[in-house]
């Protein structure tokens, strides 16, 4: 069978908002099916509404238990895409985390993914042209006070998923760096005063997010850091002068 004759196939784990739906709003115009995953029944079921798709399928699974990933492989459809894009922005001071958030952020935003991913591996290795793309945060490479549990979740996945797109042979794996994005997270973890206090140009579309993570996995690229204002800053992020400049941006009045 060729490569036009396959039916393309994506599994989106954080599909009923932010980057995970815009995701599925591209994939879908694509001519992709698409199947969303939420642990939220009602916004899934409300983005299953806004997506307006025969194409689209959902399925309702808490990716911080460890059965769901399980679950959803006997479930789902054997996609040919994953996109690995369920996360929340975990926050406070590096001694004020309970064990619990610390266990369910880790395996929501790094060892589920992996769990996730190694479970796949077969079928994607076994079809043409498979890809996997993986939302990490521009604080995989850059130190980001009171998310340190964050910041360390997202640097491990982006570790994992570039070594595993050295070590498989029929599968690209593409992990995206992005920074400040406009969606709801920033809202949902208590940081929403980071949408007055950052400046507008340092903000990228969830839709430019996707568009520049697509064409990189599309071309086979281990990385890719969205929005050419980041793009521009990775070589100094991490400098002392960049991690004054984010305190100062991001510190509540």
């Amino acid at each position: 069978m060729s490569a036009t004759t396959i039916k393309k196939t994506a599994l989106i784990t954080g599909g009923s908002s932010g980057i995970g739906l815009a995701y599925a709003k591209y994939l879908l115009k694509e001519g992709w099916a698409v199947q969303i995953v939420s642990k939220n029944e009602d916004r899934s079921l409300e983005a299953v509404s806004k997506l307006n798709n025969p194409n689209v399928k959902n399925y309702i699974y808490d990716l911080t238990k460890r059965d769901s990933i399980e679950k959803l492989f006997e479930q789902a459809d054997k996609p040919n895409l994953i996109v690995a894009c369920a996360g929340e922005a975990i926050n406070g001071k590096a001694d004020n985390y309970s064990d619990r958030e610390k266990d369910n952020a880790y395996y929501l935003m790094c060892g589920g993914v992996i769990d996730l991913i190694q479970k796949y591996i077969p079928n994607l290795s076994a079809q043409i042209n498979s890809r996997v793309v993986i939302i990490s945060s521009i604080g995989a490479i850059s130190p980001m006070p009171k998310s340190s549990i964050y910041a360390s979740a997202k640097a491990a996945i982006y570790a994992y998923g570039r070594s595993l797109n050295d070590e498989l042979k029929n599968v690209s794996v593409t992990v995206s760096l992005p920074g400040y994005v406009k969606t709801d997270i920033h809202l949902k973890s208590g940081l929403d005063h980071l949408n007055k206090k950052i400046p507008s140009w340092m903000w990228v579309t969830v839709e430019k997010v996707v568009y520049e993570t697509e064409k990189a996995s599309l071309k086979g690229k281990s990385a890719v850091i969205p929005g050419i204002v980041y793009k521009l800053a990775s070589p100094i992020l991490g400098s002392n002068l960049a991690n004054r400049a984010w305190r100062s941006l991001s510190r509540r009045n």
